[in-house]
This record gives C-alpha cells, structure tokens and sequence, in this order.
C-alpha cells in the first residue's frame, strides 16, 4: 500500500470511531496462486475495499496486525478476505436458465447488513486451524450476530486457501445466521446433523435439497417452504455457489479460482450429503 492509500483507509476508519489493537495472526508468508490469479485482475483498488470493510462489518480490533493498514499486500489476512468478496461481488455471471443463484443471493448471504437472508452481523477472523469458520448468534438484542473465518482459509498453503473456498465460506457462516434469523433447528452438532450418515463421512451432515435451475428468482434464495420442495442447507448454499464460480462465472475469472473451487465443492459434495453425493461441478444443468 502507498502512502495516500494507507492514510485513506486509516482515516475513513477513524471516521467510523474504530480504534486499533494488536492482534495474532494467520500465517503471513505468501498468497496461493488462486489469490494471486485474482488480484491481478484488479490490482489494489482502493474505493472497494474502503466499500469492503464496510459492507462486511470488519472492525479494526479484530484485523489489526492482519493487513488493516496494508490493504494491497495479498499476502495478510483483510486483502484475501476482501478479494473474496470482490470475486463474489463481480465474478459471476448471473445466468438465469444455467446458475443456481444470482450476485444478489450471494452478496445478501454475506454482508453485514440486516435483510430477509440474516439479521444484521460483522465478519471477523480466528486463528482456529481445526474449523473454516464459525457463526455466533447474538446474545442480547443489542448485539450482532458474528461470522468468523479461520487460518485455514488464510495460510498459503492450505487447500481452501483460496479466494473462491474463502467466499465460499461466507455462505456457509452466512446460512448459519440465516437459520437463526428464521428459527430454523437444522441439528445439534454446530447446526447441523450429527454423523458419519447416509452418505455424509463426518459429524456434521446437511440434506441437499435438489432444485431445479431457475426455480429461484435472483435474490429470493432465502425463500423456503417448510419442506424439502424448498428449502437449502449450509453446505448446499455453500456448494452451489462454489460451482456458479467454477461453471458459471464472468469470462475474466482465472482459471485457477474456478479449479480451486470445483476442488472445493467436489470434495463437500462426497463427504457432507446424507443424501450425497449431492451436485458436482461440471454436472449438466438444468435438470
């Protein structure tokens, strides 16, 4: 980051009464190529990423020590989360008679503010290595609801390192604080169903709930019946949308983000459905 760009950010910070505080950290050696694929599709852009933090809720306390102050360093923990958010902000392609969902589904799943998909949150991060993410409900009807992601979204050499796997996780976090909003019991093993079962190999099972192409108008996803004819759980809302990346993003999108993300929602495909396999990436639509 240059100079004008860091006092930019710190001063629309401030402006926003967030103060600074030390924090620890994922690792901070480097980006995986499907970052840096990305990145270079748009540099360091300096008006989004003041819109990110934002949109998103981010607070100083939590990414201080994360990239807070070097935003254009890919490399920290805020540039890659704010690069998964310009993926799912710009990158797909919106196609009614072949995408699952549409950019409105995806950015009301993940940013903070309050609407028919959740009630109003914050993202933060966690230097847990043996979760993605987590989702903390609110306690007290002055709170916000919490969505966390955790190193192994950020460490350059983990798998879901990567720009499509992190946003996939806003979804997953995302429905999590859907159902909340919406008092939806999903099961008790971190809101969902306690396992191996069915299809799915380990404790924390989803039913997919197959849908038809275009059953869904953009932004109505949240919508649900009650039953099964219309309904989406965590990791379904999570692999679909991994898979609008891969087989249904705008043209410009690196190779390696969609690969990374067919990766992604393949291996949740076969390993998180009851009634797995679920759908994989590739498969023909609509059905």
């Amino acid at each position: 980051m240059n100079f004008k760009q860091g006092i930019a950010l710190m001063s629309s910070l401030l402006a926003f009464g967030l103060g600074a505080e030390a924090g620890a950290v994922c690792t901070q050696t480097g980006a995986s190529q499907a970052d840096r694929d990305l990145w270079n599709t748009h540099g360091c852009w300096q008006d989004f990423f003041l819109w990110q933090y934002q949109a998103y809720g981010l607070k100083s306390g939590d990414w201080s020590n994360r990239g807070w102050s070097d935003a254009c360093n890919v490399s920290l923990e805020f540039p890659k989360h704010w690069n998964a958010s310009y993926l799912l902000t710009y990158g797909m392609l919106d196609n009614f008679a072949q995408s699952f969902h549409g950019t409105a589904d995806y950015r009301g799943t993940a940013e903070a503010r309050s609407s028919n998909f959740h009630d109003s949150l914050y993202h933060g991060i966690t230097d847990r290595t043996d979760v993605f993410g987590t989702f903390s409900p609110r306690f007290w009807p002055w709170d916000t609801d919490k969505v966390e992601t955790a190193c192994p979204l950020y460490n350059p050499n983990a798998s879901n390192s990567n720009p499509a796997s992190r946003a996939g996780d806003y979804m997953h976090e995302g429905w999590h604080a859907n159902f909340d909003k919406h008092n939806i019991n999903n099961g008790n093993t971190g809101g969902h169903r306690p396992g191996p079962q069915g299809s799915c190999t380990i404790n924390g099972c989803d039913y997919f709930y197959f849908h038809g192409i275009s059953k869904y108008a953009f932004g109505a996803m949240w919508e649900n019946d009650g039953t099964a004819n219309r309904f989406h759980s965590p990791n379904q809302v999570q692999v679909e949308f991994l898979c609008d990346v891969s087989d249904q993003s705008q043209w410009w999108i690196p190779l390696s983000v969609r690969q990374t993300a067919a990766a992604d929602a393949n291996s949740r495909a076969v390993s998180r459905f009851i009634n797995g396999p679920g759908y994989s990436c590739g498969s023909p639509r609509p059905w």
